[in-house]
């Protein structure tokens, strides 16, 4: 899968550099609004890119081994 859009190149490459441990709500910090970002993390999730359960968010997100590597790949 490749990434579809600057939202999930921004939000993936943040979560990359917050390494293991994460981020917690302030990952929904974004001039596009914490909904749009929200809906971001969901198709990540639905990729295999991000960790945890869909509804609610879970904090810390974290990326998944898959994500990692499709960030790297940025």
């Amino acid at each position: 899968m490749t990434v579809t859009n600057e939202l999930e190149k921004e939000v993936l490459t943040r979560l990359l550099h917050a390494g293991s441990a994460g981020l917690g709500k302030e990952v929904l910090d974004n001039y596009r609004g914490p909904e749009q970002v929200a809906l971001c993390l969901q198709s990540l999730q639905d990729k295999g890119w991000v960790q945890g359960s869909r509804e609610p968010l879970e904090y810390p997100i974290k990326l998944s081994a898959a994500g990692v590597e499709a960030a790297k790949a940025l």
